[in-house]
């Protein structure tokens, strides 16, 4: 069996709202995209010139990712992630544009068990998957692209031509 993986180790949790005149402006428009929304609060958090260690901080961020309804997860250096902490302690951290931080909070590993893959692969997927990448492509699926076409992308298998030879029809 595969050993655990952790997701997300080092990681904050930023919870957002937008602002009341934002909601009523995208009230028809998309939510914006989680990297949209990192990038505006990087911006503003980097541009505290005069507290340079959020500024630094910021500018350290990785976007971890974005949940619906407005959690962002960023990802840095443990010394950075303490400054964000110590901002919003003192109420210094600032929300990207058009939204307001609600809460900020340490985000626990997540774990994740990997599921093993077996090494059969059912011919008859392969051989559809093979025939449907060729179709979509625009390629004539002859005896010979076939074959072309399951040596390049299932490398290994040296008996390809004589199960296309078999089951190939005149």
């Amino acid at each position: 069996m595969a050993r655990p993986v952790q997701l997300a180790p080092g990681s904050l949790a930023l919870v957002l709202c937008r602002l009341e005149a934002q909601e009523a402006a995208a009230a028809g428009a998309e939510e914006p995209s989680g990297r949209a929304v990192f990038r505006a609060f990087r911006r503003a958090n980097a541009r505290c010139f005069w507290n340079s260690r959020l500024a630094r901080a910021a500018s350290r961020l990785a976007f971890q990712g974005w949940l619906r309804r407005g959690v962002l997860l960023v990802h840095a250096p443990p010394a950075s992630l303490q400054v964000l902490r110590d901002a919003w302690c003192r109420r210094a951290l600032r929300p990207p544009r058009g939204f307001r931080i609600r809460a900020v909070g340490d985000v626990f590993p997540v774990q994740m068990n990997p599921i093993a893959q077996s090494q059969f692969i059912p011919l008859a997927e392969v051989l559809c998957c093979a025939v449907s990448d060729m179709n979509a492509a625009q390629t004539v699926v002859t005896q010979e692209t076939l074959l072309e076409h399951l040596v390049k992308h299932h490398p290994g298998h040296r008996v390809w031509h004589l199960i296309i030879q078999s089951f190939w029809m005149d």
